[in-house]
């Protein structure tokens, strides 16, 4: 492992793994704390075919169950989404405008998901649902004028000008 250059037991059991499957050696792994493991490693030079060598890890090397390294990924509690679809498929799914869900990624993309605080966020969900609640709030409380646009010429002056004639 030293020469490998891995300071973790478990990575250096996963790329075993890994060779394993991809075919490059045969990985024989024994559970057992105090009992090595068994590789079988191909050799690479010019023969008429390869054979397999036995060779035993260093004595004392103790092996961890895969399946307690794995982390099972929570799909509900994610910091960030895996792209932008499925952004706009939660806010689909919520019945919140597309639009926002375009703008709550890149907003957050921009930032690199954090708060304004500069936290990380933990919960992009909770984060969504937020933004859609302080953007309605938003829009609420912008008064909005009684007929449409005002007219700033006729402000203060309540004549009848003709403002096509020329000066």
């Amino acid at each position: 492992m030293q020469k490998a250059k891995f300071k973790s037991k478990t990575t250096y059991h996963n790329y075993l793994k890994d060779l394993n499957d991809w075919g490059y050696l045969k990985y024989f792994p024994s559970y057992h704390p105090a009992q090595g493991s068994i590789v079988e490693m191909y050799i690479f030079f010019s023969s008429d075919g390869q054979k397999l060598a036995n060779s035993v890890p260093e004595p004392g090397q103790n092996l961890v169950s895969s399946y307690k390294h794995k982390t099972i990924e929570n799909f509900n509690k994610l910091a960030r989404p895996k792209n932008e679809l499925v952004v706009l498929k939660f806010f689909k799914e919520n019945n919140w405008p597309a639009m926002e869900g375009k703008k709550f990624y890149a907003h957050f993309e921009a930032k690199g998901w954090e708060l304004s605080r500069g936290l990380k966020i933990t919960n992009w969900k909770t984060a969504a649902s937020n933004f859609v609640e302080k953007g309605i709030k938003i829009r609420e409380e912008i008064p909005k004028p009684n007929s449409g646009q005002q007219d700033n010429l006729r402000k203060y002056d309540n004549r009848d000008k003709n403002y096509g004639m020329p000066l």
